[in-house]
């Protein structure tokens, strides 16, 4: 089967390699329809995040079941499923609370880095890790099902409420994704976005979207009572600087976008005297049947997908979502703010 498989640092290559099939009688296998471009897959291609070389990537996948294991019971050949990447032992303390993405053994369980993903044709895992999809969701919607959990795990952990005012920072995908979820949830949202592309496209999703140096104090008091923000998400990885500056008191923030390499200082008096909390929990603890449900009410989500490619032309759709050449690392305009890779 065809499939993308990471090599080495910044390589990933399309080959063809064996078909998986079931191997205990839990299992369920997948074909594939097509699997949503993460940050995490950008990440790996770029050399921020490692995988294992020769594990096929890729972990927002969707498609229609082919085969069940003898003890699968919940699911049938012919439904339309989706993959739930976070997976873990089981067993480990903090499996046994529920607290299954900090697992003790969880680089043995990260679908898409440590075990194969769902860019391929096939995809086989077990029947509690894949989830029926309603027959009126379409398959972009479902595609986003993963990260609207990540969104929604940290907005209930953060207490979202209708009177609060919410500064997102960065619109791309998983920035766009916490726009448009608090436009549900909140009184005001904001964007900010440098690519011209994207900040249209937060236009659309925010009640404001702004290129980030037009975003001073005095527009933030002209647009929001004269107060700074209650709650300020970093979907970029290298913001929280910026949101320290204009967190209000009692306020949060929320670090979601990924960079290793980013630090930041601050003083704790400001963290005590302020009252501000930081919101670290991003990651999904048993979230897809919340995100399922919550998914119906949002229309608009399907629209979050905003370019297809086959899998054949991968590095299109990488280069259009990064804003650079994979290989010569040219600088490329953005054309697309979440895109699925499709079989």
């Amino acid at each position: 089967m065809k499939a993308l498989v990471y090599q080495d640092l910044k390589q990933v290559e399309l080959q063809d390699i064996e078909e998986p099939n079931i191997q205990n009688p839990n299992q369920v296998k997948v074909k594939i329809y097509g699997s949503g471009i993460c940050g995490t897959d950008l990440n790996i291609v770029k050399g921020k995040v490692a995988a294992n070389k020769g594990t096929v990537i890729g972990h927002e996948g969707v498609g229609t079941v082919v085969e069940v294991g003898e003890d699968v019971h919940g699911i049938r050949v012919g439904d339309r499923v989706l993959v739930d990447p976070t997976q873990s032992c089981g067993h480990c303390s903090y499996c046994r609370e529920g607290l299954f993405i900090y697992c003790e053994n969880f680089d043995d369980y990260q679908v898409g880095m440590t075990t194969h993903g769902t860019f391929a044709e096939y995809f086989v895992g077990d029947e509690k890790y894949i989830y029926p999809i309603p027959d009126s969701m379409s398959w972009e919607t479902a595609m986003m099902i993963e990260p609207l959990g990540c969104v929604l795990q940290t907005f209930m952990k953060a207490g979202v409420k209708p009177s609060d005012s919410v500064l997102v920072l960065g619109s791309g995908a998983i920035g766009s994704l916490c726009q448009l979820v608090s436009k549900r949830l909140a009184r005001l949202t904001v964007g900010t976005e440098i690519d011209p592309y994207r900040k249209q496209f937060a236009e659309g999703v925010a009640d404001y979207a702004y290129f980030p140096e037009e975003l001073t104090l005095e527009k933030v008091y002209e647009i929001n009572n004269n107060k700074k923000f209650d709650i300020i998400v970093d979907a970029v990885g290298n913001q929280l600087h910026v949101g320290l500056e204009l967190i209000a008191k009692g306020g949060r923030i929320i670090p979601m976008g990924y960079d290793d390499s980013y630090e930041v200082t601050f003083k704790s008096t400001q963290v005590i005297n302020d009252g501000l909390s930081i919101i670290g929990a991003v990651a999904v603890h048993s979230m897809i049947s919340t995100a399922l449900k919550f998914a119906q009410s949002i229309p608009e989500l399907e629209q979050m997908v905003t370019a297809k490619e086959y899998l054949t032309d991968y590095e299109q759709a990488f280069n259009g979502t990064m804003g650079y050449d994979l290989c010569s690392g040219e600088k490329l305009p953005m054309n697309s703010v979440k895109t699925a890779l499709i079989l």
